[in-house]
């Protein structure tokens, strides 16, 4: 972030802060300099390669000291805090944004608890206020992980009554499946004694649904310093995390036909090639739809995609081997993907398969039946540290010698040596040639 983008967040929260009234009249005038400084220290511990979690503490506890402890202030403070999050391009930052907001509210927390401290009566009033009325969900557990406090925020996240939640276990709160993440992770807190722990996980809630949160925990005493209790500060993200799922299965499909696109075909290619023993091969059948760009010309596109999505859902249906990866790359262009084991007959049984399901008209209208054809150029070559591209650059190169020989052809070669030229596949279509 530049200073402008610090200067513009500081200003937005200072004007809140204000807006929601209770700001001593020795505040207003530095409270600009207060929220710009603050906002510069989280956003150089949110951006620095070496993460510390120490300004977030000092910021919670200097906003309690500047006397910023009116209740409907927290609503405006994360709202200010998420800009930060919104703005940062580091891949953890979700993980960062967690932590610094638990170490914030433990600065927060711990110094409203001097306060209490020096001034039980006033320091309380202020502190239930904050706890009650947050934002964020803010819940308070002893070492065995039974609820002693919770906010009306923690209560409905977890759709229970707030009075109800006090003597329920964590454990039992969370999806039978992530129990033991949770355990793992508290057990290690309270062995280090001190720092945090950051958890996303699933939350069961009396209603059957299954939500996601984002908690991070800190360890906190009772007022006479003698019982551990852990602090956690968490917030609902099914929501974000449904829009993130979806993000991600959209930049690895085709819009169309719903089948994973090059990125995605890209992915696997390196995720096998990875993982691969010497000797391992796979298969890749290039095809590519005859005289395609006609169907487009004289009856449209619309038409041209009827006929995209007819051929990616019979490949589909078609294609049904767990090894086997269908993707669409472009155009009129599918790529099947043939996992190791692979060898020639596989391949050449995909190829078939892939043209054989392809030869029935596609019907693009009440009456109107559209003969298809396709030509695929087919690879067999060893994997184990291989580059992706290279294996696709290799199977289009087939593809070409295929589009030569005809229509509804395919071809093979290998990429580990001159085969026979000789030696030719039996074919049931208009031809296949090994080379």
């Amino acid at each position: 972030m530049d200073s402008r983008e610090v200067s513009d967040i500081a200003r937005d929260w200072s004007a809140a802060l204000v807006d929601c009234g209770g700001v001593p009249t020795s505040v207003p005038h530095d409270i600009r300099q207060l929220t710009t400084r603050w906002i510069a220290e989280l956003e150089a511990a949110l951006s620095a390669e070496s993460f510390e979690l120490s300004p977030a503490y000092r910021v919670g506890v200097e906003m309690v000291r500047s006397n910023l402890t009116v209740p409907a202030m927290m609503t405006p403070t994360g709202t200010a805090l998420a800009g930060l999050l919104e703005r940062s391009r580091r891949p953890d930052r979700a993980q960062r944004f967690g932590a610094l907001l638990g170490e914030l509210g433990r600065g927060y927390t711990t110094e409203l608890l001097n306060v209490h401290a020096r001034s039980q009566e006033a320091a309380e009033q202020r502190f239930r206020g904050v706890f009650d009325n947050a934002a964020v969900a803010i819940a308070l557990y002893d070492s065995y992980g039974i609820t002693l406090e919770a906010n009306s925020t923690t209560a409905r996240m977890v759709g229970m009554n707030q009075e109800d939640l006090p003597g329920v276990s964590a454990l039992d709160l969370m999806h039978p499946d992530d129990r033991d993440k949770l355990r793992h992770e508290v057990v290690g807190l309270l062995r280090r004694g001190r720092g945090t722990a950051h958890l996303d996980g699933r939350f069961c809630r009396p209603d059957g649904s299954v939500c996601w949160g984002s908690w991070t925990m800190t360890l906190v005493r009772d007022a006479g310093g003698r019982d551990v209790r852990v602090l956690a500060v968490g917030e609902d993200i099914t929501e974000r995390r449904a829009m993130q799922q979806k993000l991600w299965w959209q930049a690895r499909h085709d819009p169309l036909t719903g089948l994973p696109n090059r990125h995605c075909l890209v992915e696997r290619l390196e995720a096998i090639a990875a993982a691969a023993h010497p000797g391992d091969h796979i298969g890749l059948c290039f095809l590519d739809l005859d005289a395609f760009k006609l169907i487009n010309d004289r009856y449209g596109h619309r038409t041209g995609d009827i006929v995209l999505a007819e051929v990616g859902r019979r490949l589909d249906a078609t294609l049904t081997s767990p090894t086997v990866t269908l993707a669409r790359i472009g155009g009129d262009e599918f790529v099947a993907l043939l996992a190791p084991p692979c060898d020639d007959g596989a391949a050449h049984a995909a190829a078939e398969t892939m043209l054989a399901t392809l030869r029935d008209p596609v019907p693009v209208g009440p009456s109107d039946l559209l003969p298809m054809s396709a030509s695929i150029g087919a690879v067999v070559t060893p994997v184990a540290g291989a580059n992706a591209e290279k294996l696709l650059d290799a199977a289009d190169v087939g593809l070409y010698r295929a589009k030569a020989a005809g229509r509804d052809t395919w071809v093979l070669h290998r990429a580990d040596g001159p085969p026979p030229s000789s030696r030719s596949w039996p074919s049931s279509g208009a031809g296949s040639q090994y080379r």
